[in-house]
Order: structure tokens, then C-alpha cells, then sequence
């Protein structure tokens, strides 16, 4: 997240930035720098809200250092009390992320909005710029704070309407300080197991570590329910867990409010699901030993007796066989002939959305 920069030149008190996206002079001399670097700002009177003292520390879990993203981040958590939305990473996918949560993405500036550049829009990078709208003068141009990867901390001044103007403005509520964030997806990878993943920050704890609290079956403290809780540090997070249920059912995900802080426990969405059954296949040969003019044939069972989909017969790595496991549940694969000796061949039941891989061998004798 960064907003490309490059010569600049001084007009009267105010330095032009010339931008390096294909810019004209006229387009230049539409974004003027009023000062840069946190010691030169801190000079003309212009500093950064505290920013040059924790700019190394992350924010929103934003990339520490010289970053849009963060230094936005940080404005927005010292004294205010606002929610990260979920999708909200690089600068470009900020204005989606608001829309997506009813937070306004206005054309009228307000100081304290974030004003926000989409992609390679205006001299902003491919990821997008965001930066913080310190004021609105009355003739309408704007001035703003920003921070910047691999450059420095700065100020700028724009008119409105000028080839530097920015794609909205995003006007962020204040929170009670609960949690804010959804669940992402859930499924079932294997027997027994699931694996979901979701977004979640807590707009008003310390940084570290989150905790979450997972109901399955009903809602948390209903009778009856399978819980767990888990931590984790990232904004967007993954979790694999093994299940004592084993039925169809339905997933409760909670963000667990920082003990002393504003706020409450927050759901961050419901999803049903399937854990997946786990399976047997069980295979033999009509014949184990056969002449090399014959085909060998194999019988092949899936259970539990509901299970579908393919079953793989193989010699080493290559497929000789398949067939497909509809109803009933057994089936008999005649394979192409084989060479003379000993092979122990595969038998792979592929699994289904319900159902668990397995897999077993049998052994078969070319004369």
C-alpha cells in the first residue's frame, strides 16, 4: 500500500509531488507536499498523532512500519473505537469491505474520514492507498496524513477534482467495542474432522492474541452442545478440529470480547454442516491366481452401505481399474490382463462430500 512518488519541485511554501504513473506536469502540480518524514512534519508544526513513537508496532494487524494501511489503522484506534471490517487488507479492498458492512463510502469529504484509492487509481499503487483527512478547506481542498511502504510519513494538500482526488471517502462508525468479523466457511476434510475459517479483531483490546469460542449443535450453553475455544493472533484465521459428533449438525462461532474491556462476546455467524462418515472398503479377487490369458476380476465393498462415488484400483502409482459405487454398494471390476508374477494392487474408495477416503489391497498371483 503505497502511493507512488517521485521528483518534486517547490511551488512558493508548498513541494509538488510529480507522480511516476504517467502524470503531466498539470497533473503533478494538483498534489502538493506540505511536509515529510516525521521529524520534518514535527518541524512545520505538522506531526502524526504520536504514530513515529508505534509505527513499528502493527495495527488492525496491519504490516508494521511505513504503511498505509497501518498508519490508518493506528489513527483510527488511538481515541476512537472502530471495528476493523472483514475483507479490509490492502488499501485497494477497503472501500468493498466498508460497502460490504454498510459503513458510508461517501464523495464529501469530513476531517477524520479515511480517504481511499482503488487500484493504480490516481497514483496509487496496485494495492490501493489510504490515507487520513486531517481537514477540508473552504475553497474544498482536502488535506491529508498518510504513511507510505519503503518511503517516509508525509502530509499533502489536493483540490477536489484533481487528477490526485481520491476514489471515496470512508466514513467509519464508532463501536461499543464488542468484536467484529464473520465466519468464512466451514467443511469436513476427513472423517471425524472440520476446518473452517473466518475474520474477527477486537477494536479496543491490546494487541496479541484473540479468543474464540465454538458451539456445535445449538448455540453456547444450551444443554446438549459440543464446545471448544482456540486462540489465534491473526486477523483472518484458519482451525482444524477433530469432533465428537458425528451427525449432521450446525456450527456457532463466537468472538470472545478481551476481558476489561468496552464491549460484549459477538456471534460471528452460523453455518450447517456434515462431518464426514468415516469409511471401509473391503476388496478380493474372484481369482488370486490366474493364468496370464485371463482378466482378473475384483469385488469391491464400500461401507457404510449409504457411501458413493469412485473406487480406484491401482498397480504401483497407475490406475487399471474403476468403477463408480452407486446402489447397491458392491461391484465387481474386470482389470485389463496382467504380466506374469506377483503384484499387490490397491483398491481406493475416493471418498465424497459425506464420506471418508480408505483404501486396501489384495494380492494377485499371473501365472
Amino acid at each position: 500500500m503505497r502511493f507512488l512518488r517521485g521528483p518534486a519541485r517547490v511551488v512558493g511554501a508548498l513541494v509538488a509531488v510529480i507522480m511516476i504513473m504517467g502524470m503531466t506536469p498539470a497533473q503533478a502540480a494538483s498534489s502538493s507536499l506540505l511536509c515529510r518524514g516525521f521529524v520534518g512534519c514535527l518541524t512545520e508544526g505538522l506531526g502524526s498523532a504520536g504514530y513515529r513513537l508505534v509505527f513499528r508496532d502493527s495495527h488492525w494487524n496491519m504490516a508494521p512500519g511505513h504503511s498505509c494501511t497501518n498508519y490508518v489503522a493506528y489513527r483510527l484506534s488511538k481515541g476512537r473505537v472502530v471495528a476493523r471490517p472483514t475483507g479490509a487488507v490492502d488499501a485497494a479492498t477497503w472501500g468493498p469491505a466498508a460497502r460490504r458492512e454498510g459503513i458510508p463510502v461517501t464523495s464529501t469529504p469530513r476531517p477524520g474520514d479515511i480517504a481511499w484509492w482503488k487500484a493504480n487509481y490516481h497514483g496509487a499503487s496496485a494495492a490501493g492507498h489510504v490515507a487520513y483527512v486531517e481537514s477540508v478547506r473552504k475553497d474544498g481542498r482536502i488535506v491529508v496524513s498518510e504513511d507510505n511502504f519503503d518511503d517516509s510519513f508525509a502530509w499533502r494538500i489536493m483540490p477536489r477534482g484533481s487528477s490526485s482526488w481520491p476514489s471515496g471517502f470512508i466514513r467509519f462508525p464508532e463501536s461499543d467495542g464488542r468484536p467484529s468479523g464473520k465466519l468464512i466457511s466451514v467443511e469436513s476434510p476427513s472423517a471425524g474432522v472440520i476446518d473452517f475459517w473466518g475474520a474477527s479483531s477486537d477494536p479496543d483490546a491490546a494487541p496479541g492474541k484473540r479468543d474464540y469460542l465454538v458451539s456445535i449443535g445449538g448455540p453456547r450453553d444450551q444443554a446438549g452442545v459440543e464446545t471448544f475455544t482456540f486462540s489465534s493472533g491473526y486477523f483472518r484465521f484458519h482451525w482444524i478440529k477433530t469432533l465428537r459428533t458425528k451427525t449432521p449438525s450446525t456450527m456457532y462461532l463466537y468472538a470472545l470480547n478481551a476481558p476489561g474491556t468496552a464491549g460484549e462476546d459477538r456471534l460471528l455467524g452460523v453455518r450447517t454442516f456434515r462431518v464426514k462418515t468415516p469409511t471401509a472398503v473391503s476388496a478380493r479377487l474372484v481369482d488370486s491366481s490366474i493364468s496370464r490369458a485371463r482378466r482378473p476380476q475384483v469385488r469391491v465393498r464400500v461401507g457404510p452401505g449409504e457411501a458413493r462415488g469412485v473406487v480406484d484400483v491401482l498397480r504401483g502409482s497407475k490406475r487399471i481399474g474403476r468403477v463408480t459405487i452407486s446402489s447397491p454398494s458392491r461391484r465387481t471390476v474386470t482389470l485389463p490382463r496382467q504380466p506374469k508374477g506377483r503384484a499387490r494392487l490397491t483398491v481406493v474408495y475416493r471418498g465424497s462430500k459425506y464420506h471418508a477416503r480408505s483404501s486396501t489391497s489384495v494380492v494377485l498371483r499371473v501365472r
